[in-house]
């Protein structure tokens, strides 16, 4: 039950963005070019080793345990999850082609490709590499995805990009200074939101601002997550060294 922590992290952060506005103003800045400025930023990043806490509370689960990430980019994604006094509960290796997940508890281990179809058997839900590398780093980057609408406005000093696909809407809050994510919501058209994450906390190491606080809140299933990183996080990245 406890490694639903991690499942359910990731999978709540494989979706994207949006909600109301109180003040807007008109951007000159075009969609496109955010696109490329955000996608330039996440991409400083090269590899992450990381140490948190992550809880959740919902109707199903009320729990908390450490977790420990380690990326390697665009290859490989490690994570462990721990729970009360460091006893193991889920390991989990993922590379762009294959992944093993050893489960302690009952020395399970399970081998298979990293399709969607078979990530989606481990984490309970269909979900891309690419979407699990976004979530644990924190760093997300657009696709060349067609929208039917965009629009682009400026609200409390930062870029605000709402998106319509399909029978979503999907808003983007951007540092407009740096160019990182702050805010991702998802709505419905109705304007019932799917889900909110909120990134908190940024510090800066390396040309990178990384986020040491991640709220996830899913209303309808009244599902919180919490993930909080430590500061002592090892970040390399592909600016040269000096």
């Amino acid at each position: 039950m406890k490694y639903n922590l991690a499942v359910l992290f990731i999978s709540c952060l494989i979706f994207y963005s949006c909600t109301a506005s109180d003040t807007k103003t008109v951007s000159e800045m075009s969609f496109e070019e955010l696109k490329a400025k955000v996608n330039e930023n996440s991409m400083k990043l090269k590899t992450l080793d990381a140490d948190g806490e992550i809880s959740i509370d919902s109707p199903d689960i009320s729990n908390s345990g450490s977790i420990t990430v380690s990326i390697n980019k665009p290859d490989s994604v490690f994570t462990k999850l721990e729970g009360p006094f460091g006893m193991d509960i889920a390991d989990l290796l993922i590379t762009r082609d294959n992944f093993i997940y050893y489960k302690p508890q009952d020395n399970t281990v399970i081998k298979g490709p990293s399709s969607s179809y078979y990530l989606g058997i481990i984490m309970k839900i269909k979900i891309e590499f690419d979407d699990i590398v976004n979530a644990f780093s924190g760093k997300f980057i657009f696709n060349d995805d067609q929208y039917e609408d965009v629009k682009i406005s400026m609200e409390k000093g930062n870029y605000l990009i709402s998106l319509k696909k399909g029978d979503e809407i999907r808003k983007f809050w951007i540092n407009a200074e740096d160019y990182y994510v702050t805010k991702i919501v998802n709505s419905e058209m109705n304007g019932d939101t799917k889900i909110e994450i909120l990134y908190e906390n940024f510090y800066e190491r390396d040309g990178i601002h990384f986020p040491k606080n991640i709220t996830i809140t899913r209303p309808k299933e009244k599902q919180n997550i919490w993930l909080t990183y430590s500061r002592k996080n090892s970040i390399t990245t592909s600016l040269p060294t000096v």
